[in-house]
């Protein structure tokens, strides 16, 4: 088993190449954004890195979101494209349980009985969802992985769940201040820690792939988890449109 890892929905691209014995190398831009320019370069790196080839590869895994619409596209589309021209399958990974995974790994984040990636969706919006904090992979998921309010989520949590709870991805640097109102138990991840990442992606992908989770690049798409802005303000133009005319 050799597995290419693809993780381009937050602001800095990754990849990851993982073998059977869970040896992983990982190549990360500096740059924000470059999602497009770089992800190519940076799978060859952690090829490399790995001493491997892309012909080697048994399977390419992308992160498929939620995050930042033009990134899990193009994250998706490079691994349909690099799984056609090898004839290999693919792993679709949840940014959000890759994120989790990552925490769940970390011993600065054990004392926490829970662990909440947000990723900011703005307006007050998060991409959120609630997990188990465990040394054993996969982690038992509490509640559907979904678009909340981040009062919503933080309601969530005081009402349906107990326990020290570890707040990590993007969504803390623009409402730590709307957390530290409303919460009392809690860490917020430090920053090397608190990002999407091509590691923890591959080694969700690895654990997929042992269990036979595994889809042709045909059924590879994205999860946005809502419509991008443009679509909906097309909708809702045209429900308006309708409505007028009803009247």
């Amino acid at each position: 088993m050799l597995i290419l890892a693809i993780e381009t929905t937050g602001k800095h691209a990754s990849a990851a190449v993982i073998d059977g014995d869970g040896n992983c190398f990982c190549a990360q831009s500096e740059g924000e954004m470059n999602h497009l320019r770089e992800i190519i370069t940076l799978s060859d790196t952690a090829l490399s890195k790995a001493g491997k080839m892309k012909r080697e590869l048994s399977h390419i895994a992308a992160s498929v979101g939620p995050g930042s619409f033009t990134g899990i596209r193009i994250g998706v589309t490079t691994a349909k494209t690099l799984a056609q021209m090898f004839d290999i399958p693919c792993i679709g990974v949840s940014s959000l349980e890759a994120m989790a995974a990552g925490i769940s790994c970390d011993e600065r984040y054990k004392s926490c009985e829970l662990i909440v990636p947000m990723i900011n969706a703005r307006r007050q919006q998060i991409y959120s969802g609630i997990w188990q904090n465990s040394t054993d992979l996969p982690l038992i998921k509490l509640n559907e992985d979904r678009q909340y309010m981040i009062e919503e989520m933080l309601e969530v949590l005081s009402s349906e769940h107990k326990g020290r709870v570890c707040f990590t991805g993007d969504g803390i640097d623009a409402y730590d201040d709307i957390i530290k109102a409303g919460m009392k138990d809690f860490i917020l991840a430090d920053k090397e820690a608190r990002y999407q990442n091509a590691e923890n992606v591959a080694v969700l992908a690895a654990i997929k792939a042992k269990a036979g989770e595994i889809i042709h690049y045909n059924d590879l798409f994205p999860d946005y988890m809502r419509l991008a802005e443009a679509e909906q303000r097309r909708r809702e133009g045209t429900l308006s449109s309708r409505i007028k005319n009803l009247q």
